[in-house]
């Protein structure tokens, strides 16, 4: 498909974080169209290869189900304070009950979930493992998918049209979960697009890969990734004339009023009728698993936009929720809590690794159910020098993430003695956060860190080799739960009170050399 030349217009300048806030919110009411999903995984650890074949055998720790697609969107959307109600099928089977006593729980509307006993529920089920004894972080090992993608039947789609105008008229807003497995047809789309328009409230897609994008003329967004975006209009999206180009071509010819592209690595490019187009770079960040990452999308731009929000300020905000996840295992939902640090100046920079107790608890819970080993240091960092860049590096090397829990100006004082620290904490936490070996800081007033280990509960504590022979801190503790102590080397002839002691040492000659060669005073005769 050719692009349409369209009228060229400049990026306007992304929104600044300092710029953007999810506001309060009234509880909205969301109607969510599309594939409903159970995600399943199952968590463990690969220690062997198989006898049988050359595969690895997983054994599993932990399983977990939880709502997928347009589910996960609208568990998504209860979660920031939104009114969600279904318009699905699922299976009459168990995993379709499975499903319904999931909706209830989370208060989601499930009078528009029609049952189908012509076609199960759709599964995907995701096998995770960790090679621990490599300390290598938790990886994908096989998708296994049940499914049926036929077109839903002519009877089925009579039921779910029956039920859309009935729906639209307690809704505010519509979002759309397009994966193509038979539920969404031409018909039914049209009748959500149309309805919506009718009323006069936004309606959001997420489409399908397709290269026939005219099924979602006249709604309101849509918001494709960069594969979708180049088989719908036959643009290669190499840069920044390709995506603008791209962006507006949809807009033109489908008749929407806003277009947000998805560009993984290269960020969003947001292009809007009768107004200026938007480049939002993506910020910078460890992917660990980009499922979930459009669903968030979907859910944060819908719903942004469906406040009120300018479409610019709604795909900001998508953007910074939908880095947030891929940094994640799985799909996860991104909370208030999630976007608040995210949005907080300090969250620009190294400083947001800085935690209080209880965001280091949030945070380690989250990394625990993405099977992510973990680590703690502690000490008192005050002057850093090579043999705290020697241990942290050793720490750092036995897990997925590295906490160092730093003791407070007045807990050194105990330790140390009066004339120390040299640094205050504020400044000894940033030093650390600022190195890209450690992921989480936590100060702590304590002289010793029994607590603090008791809140990390570590996988694996790091301590230096001069406590050979001595029990440390947390080590019963640990011990007790199956961790570990491993007790890091020494790089000899480095600590900081060795650096004060030299400094003391190099200020007083110099001192001493200055007063010998101070001119004598002349006396006159």
């Amino acid at each position: 498909m050719a692009a349409r030349k369209t009228k060229s217009r400049a990026p306007t300048a992304t929104p600044r974080h300092a710029d953007l806030a999810i506001p309060e919110l009234k509880p909205l009411r969301i109607l969510v169209a599309g594939e409903i999903i159970l995600d399943r995984y199952l968590w463990g650890d690969v220690a062997r290869i198989s006898p049988e074949a050359p595969i690895p055998i997983l054994q599993v720790h932990r399983r977990e189900e939880k709502p997928g697609n347009a589910g996960f969107v609208m568990a998504s959307l209860r979660a920031l304070g939104a009114r969600p109600s279904a318009l699905s099928v699922i299976g009459a089977d168990r995993n379709g009950a499975m499903l319904r006593e999931m909706f209830r729980d989370l208060g989601i509307g499930t009078r528009s979930l029609v049952i189908d006993p012509d076609r199960p529920t759709i599964v995907k089920e995701r096998l995770l493992g960790s090679v621990q004894s490599a300390n290598r972080a938790t990886q994908q090992l096989l998708r296994v998918d049940e499914e049926d993608p036929r077109p839903l039947s002519p009877v089925r789609e009579r039921a779910l049209k029956a039920r859309i105008a009935d729906e639209l008229k307690r809704a505010d807003g519509v979002l759309v979960s397009d994966i193509n497995k038979g539920l969404l047809t031409p018909g039914l789309l049209r009748a959500l697009i149309d309805g919506a328009n009718r009323r006069g409230i936004p309606i959001v897609i997420d489409p399908r890969l397709s290269d026939d994008f005219s099924i979602y003329r006249g709604a309101t967004a849509l918001t494709p990734n960069r594969f979708e975006t180049e088989t719908a209009t036959g643009i290669r999206l190499s840069d920044r004339a390709a995506w603008r180009a791209a962006a507006e071509t949809l807009v033109e010819r489908l008749e929407l009023k806003a277009c947000l592209i998805t560009l993984d690595r290269d960020g969003m490019y947001l292009a809007e009728r009768g107004g200026a187009d938007t480049y939002i770079p993506t910020t910078p960040r460890e992917v660990y698993d980009v499922t979930g990452a459009g669903d968030v999308v979907l859910t944060f731009f819908g719903l942004m936009a469906t406040a009120g929000l300018t479409f610019s300020s709604a795909a900001a905000i998508a953007n910074l929720a939908a880095g947030i996840e891929v940094g994640r295992i799985g799909t996860e939902i991104i909370s208030r809590e999630d976007m608040a640090v995210a949005l907080a100046p300090a969250a620009n920079g190294y400083e947001r690794k800085i935690l209080s107790h209880d965001e280091l608890i949030i945070a380690l819970d989250r990394d625990r159910r993405a099977g992510r080993r973990i680590v703690f240091t502690n000490g008192c960092f005050d002057l850093m020098h090579a043999g705290h860049l020697q241990l942290l590096g050793f720490a750092h090397a036995q897990g997925d993430v590295l906490v160092v829990g730093l003791n407070s100006d007045r807990s050194v004082r105990a330790i140390k003695g009066a004339d120390r620290p040299i640094n205050h904490a504020g400044d000894r936490a940033r030093m650390l956060a600022a190195l890209e070996l450690v992921d989480y800081v936590l100060v702590f007033d304590e002289n010793r860190a029994d607590r603090v280990i008791r809140t990390v509960r570590p996988d694996v504590l790091v301590k230096g080799e001069d406590y050979r022979g001595q029990v440390v801190d947390g080590q019963k503790f640990i011990e007790s739960y199956g961790g570990t102590v491993v007790l890091a080397p020494l790089l000899e002839g480095h600590s900081t009170t060795a650096t004060v002691a030299r400094m003391r040492d190099t200020g007083a000659a110099a001192n001493h050399l200055r007063s010998r060669r101070a001119p004598r005073s002349i006396r006159p005769r």
